[in-house]
């Protein structure tokens, strides 16, 4: 996971003006308080500025640089309720001055309102268009509202009018790296990193964007100067344990173990932890050690997620229904008839990614990766043309919109490659949308990745998942999940015979050219023998699955769930029902 960020930067060094006359016989004394004030604040006596702002404030409720000052002390204080509320007041005072409305719009942010922080932000720009900070705060807003090319575009301004702006760098280099925009990912990191050495944060996120290119070396020793800079940081271990083959409980491990133990380790770098240990136990074939490590990591896990396994149940059934032989006679003949998209589905940890860089060895291939492209297209056609959210609105869609889904569709993944004759769109989870591409898209490929269920549910329970992954942290759950999935795999498979070529992944592991030679006749593409040599394709890969397609298929991850069999006998339960 790239961690975002964020730059605060509120500065309580305000000064007065002089009024142009004098309102109070006391403003001389007032003047000093402020001042002392100011100077109690700034050496980080925060109780005493505070009682002496409350006390100007008493008297002047209305002086601006208290208000200002007294709402950024608690920011500090991390009351952002209160700060909300003074700083409001302090622009009602000076609705010119920019830095009120930058101040505002830091504590808004960091309150969750994230519309009028961004309101905030842009006040501060239009009355100081010089202002850095404000450009930098700007697109932090905009890239966690997933605008990529809107934040990076902040993030440039704000460079350009500070050259030396470390975090703008930084988190220039985040959005190219959510963008796919590896190259200058590294370069906008490196930037950062030679205004600032000792940037712990840039050293690891670096080591993840040379980790997607593949450059394995580069990115381990990124980590590791990110743990050499903070032995705290959980996330460096877990990005590295990923990258390296424990063959002894070594320092890297004896120091996780240390920073797992301590009292005031926070939940999320425990998970983190947890996750990195039962890899390193794994590789040790310490089983039970390293499952009781994955344990408690998804135990930690579930606590984030309000996750309810019913209404997934009621999403799938609700598909099923109006996903009928009677919606598919009903709607033939529409849609895009363009063929490039080669979809590739099933549950996460099934072979997608090794299915996928087989198909982006070809020269007529280009992999795009998981794509949230489907996804939104089609929240966005519904609400145009529906009351209802998908499922249920694709009964309202005519054919118009249908083909405007899939038009628009081929528009988005055509900006991943003019020239291939197919791309690949390898999110998972478009099995939920098979009876749509179908309609929308009829000429496209559906590739159905399969592997052995407790071998599938075992992967994806030892990996840290980050993103919408609700079920995936308690066997019970997961158990569920997968059976809900297998459900509504068999309903495409009966409804659309001939659209989908499942691939199992013991079979591609044991019969690799067979099951390559299957998977390009089903796509109409003639034999390459790059195919068989996928691990020396250079592309970029962002899934758990990075490790795996940059060395030859290998068979250590068939049946290797059953060194926890015991461990596993809910998720089994859950599965195929009483043990």
């Amino acid at each position: 996971m790239v961690k975002k960020r964020k730059i605060i930067k509120l500065s309580p060094s305000q000064r007065t003006k002089k009024r142009q006359r004098q309102q109070h016989r006391s403003l001389s004394s007032q003047q000093e308080m402020f001042q002392q004030a100011i100077l109690q604040h700034q050496t980080g006596h925060l109780q005493q500025a505070e009682i002496l702002y409350r006390k100007i404030l008493h008297t002047d409720p209305n002086h601006f640089h208290a208000l200002q000052n007294m709402g950024i002390l608690a920011h500090q204080l991390r009351n952002n309720e209160f700060a909300v509320e003074l700083l409001r007041k302090a622009v009602k005072c000076r609705p010119d001055f920019a830095g009120a409305h930058y101040n505002l719009g830091v504590s808004l942010y960091d309150s969750g309102q994230l519309t009028e922080a961004l309101t905030s932000f842009r006040r501060a720009i239009s009355l100081n268009p010089e202002y850095a900070e404000a450009y930098c705060n700007q697109g932090n807003i905009l890239m966690s509202e997933g605008h990529m090319d809107e934040a990076a575009a902040s993030y440039r301004q704000a460079i350009i009018l500070k050259p030396d702006y470390v975090d703008a760098h930084y988190n220039l280099g985040t959005a190219l790296m959510a963008q796919g925009n590896l190259e200058e990912t590294i370069a906008s990191f490196r930037r950062a990193l030679r205004l600032r050495p000792d940037f712990a944060e840039a050293h690891c996120n670096l080591g993840i964007t040379l980790k997607e290119l593949g450059e394995i070396d580069a990115a381990v020793a990124s980590f590791k100067k990110a743990l050499q800079l903070n032995p705290n940081f959980a996330l460096a271990y877990n990005s590295l344990a990923l990258l390296i083959k424990f063959t002894e409980v070594d320092n890297i491990i004896l120091a996780m173990q240390k920073l797992y133990s301590k009292e005031e380790t926070s939940d999320p770098d425990r998970r983190d932890l947890g996750f990195a240990l039962g890899k390193a136990f794994e590789d040790l074939n310490l089983y039970e050690k390293s499952f009781e490590y994955i344990l408690e990591a998804n135990r930690l896990k579930r606590l984030e997620y309000n996750y309810s396994i019913q209404n997934d149940a009621n999403f799938i059934e609700k598909i099923k229904k109006i996903f009928s032989p009677d919606f598919f006679s009903l709607h033939q003949g529409l849609g895009c008839q363009d063929k490039s998209p080669i979809f590739i589905v099933g549950m996460p940890r099934s072979g997608t990614s090794l299915v996928e860089q087989v198909l982006a060895s070809h020269p007529l291939v280009f992999g795009a990766g998981e794509l949230e492209i489907l996804g939104s297209l089609i929240n966005t056609v519904c609400k145009e043309s529906s009351a209802e959210r998908f499922p249920e609105c694709a009964r309202d869609l005519d054919e118009t919109a249908l083909a405007k889904i899939g038009s628009e569709y081929i528009t988005e993944i055509r900006q991943y490659s003019t020239d291939a004759q197919y791309i690949t769109d390898k999110m998972p989870y478009n099995f939920l949308r098979l009876g749509l591409i179908k309609i929308i898209l009829p000429r496209a490929k559906i590739i159905h990745c399969t592997r052995d269920p407790m071998d599938n549910c075992y992967s994806i329970f030892k990996k840290d998942f980050r993103g919408d992954h609700g079920y995936a942290f308690t066997m019970e759950e997961l158990g569920q999940y997968y059976t809900l999935y297998r459900g509504l795999m068999a309903h495409w498979e009966m409804l659309l015979p001939d659209f989908i070529c499942s691939i199992q992944y013991e079979e591609m592991v044991s019969g690799q050219e067979a099951q390559t030679k299957r998977l390009l006749d089903f796509c109409g593409l003639p034999w390459d023998n790059r195919c068989l040599d996928f691990y020396k394709t250079k592309r970029r890969v962002s899934t758990a699955s990075f490790a795996q397609v940059r060395r030859p298929i290998y068979r250590d991850s068939v049946q290797l769930w059953r060194h926890y069999e015991k461990q596993l006998e809910p998720l089994k339960e859950s599965l195929y029902g009483q043990v």
